[in-house]
């Protein structure tokens, strides 16, 4: 059992950046992850700092544009590349107009955006969790299906492998050692409709209905809470120790 991949999404929404190393606080996210997001206009919440709920911000299942774009996460800059058309941005962001408006260009229907910035992420839920998705459930489920195998339709931060299908559901309450880090599982993710989206430029619109028929389930991975900070390697050896 190993790390096969270590994600974060900069960008809430956004295409994710693939990490090979990370050091990890206890009870924090991944550093770096959905500190930015793209606020509706049109859309203002009772308090505009800390994390806020995610109907206040762009995400994949309102629009299949976001899946469309290429972005290249590199130390210094990142590129937006869609259709014909591209932005180049220095990081860290600056947090100015610039992304906000290309992205209501290609969004004519929307009431324009404003770039926000939080450096406590801006993750679905509002305790501090790193989510964890099985390679081999990814697989399964791709299977009965019948759709795409690709992880990032879960956007999860850490991708595990060679772990049997669906066997981190047992292990909520349990403790896991990841290199030098130490998690508790808390609880499985419950799944919602931007997982029909496959990050291949498809969308299965029926996906959760697919996954509920086959396997009686809307869940895939399980959430996270750091324990024991330290730091993390694609690679590190996965142990489970049951309560």
């Amino acid at each position: 059992m190993r790390i096969d991949a270590i994600t974060r999404y900069p960008i809430k929404g956004f295409a994710g950046e693939s990490l090979n190393r990370v050091t990890l606080e206890p009870n924090m996210r991944l550093p770096g992850d959905r500190v930015y997001a793209l606020r509706h206009q049109d859309r203002v919440p009772p308090i505009q700092s800390g994390w806020r709920p995610k109907k206040y911000f762009l995400q994949s299942v309102q629009t299949d544009v976001i899946s469309q774009i290429e972005v290249r996460w590199e130390t210094d800059h990142v590129d937006f590349r869609h259709a014909d058309d591209s932005l180049t941005l220095s990081r860290p962001l600056q947090m100015d107009a610039q992304l906000a408006d290309w992205m209501g260009a290609r969004i004519p229907d929307s009431r324009g955006f404003e770039l926000t910035y939080e450096p406590v992420g801006l993750t679905d839920e509002p305790d501090a969790f790193v989510s964890l998705t099985n390679l081999n459930t990814v697989r399964a489920i791709a299977e009965a299906t019948q759709t795409a195998p690709n992880p990032a339709r879960y956007r999860g931060n850490l991708v595990i492998d060679g772990v049997p299908a669906f066997t981190e559901r047992q292990w909520v309450g349990a403790t896991l050692h990841i290199g030098a880090v130490q998690f508790e599982v808390i609880e499985p993710i419950v799944r919602c409709l931007a997982t029909e989206c496959d990050w291949q430029g498809h969308r299965d619109r029926d996906f959760l209905n697919r996954l509920d028929a086959a396997l009686q389930t809307d869940c895939c991975g399980v959430f996270l809470k750091t324990c024991v900070g330290g730091h993390l390697e694609v690679g590190d050896t996965l142990r489970v120790y049951q309560r």
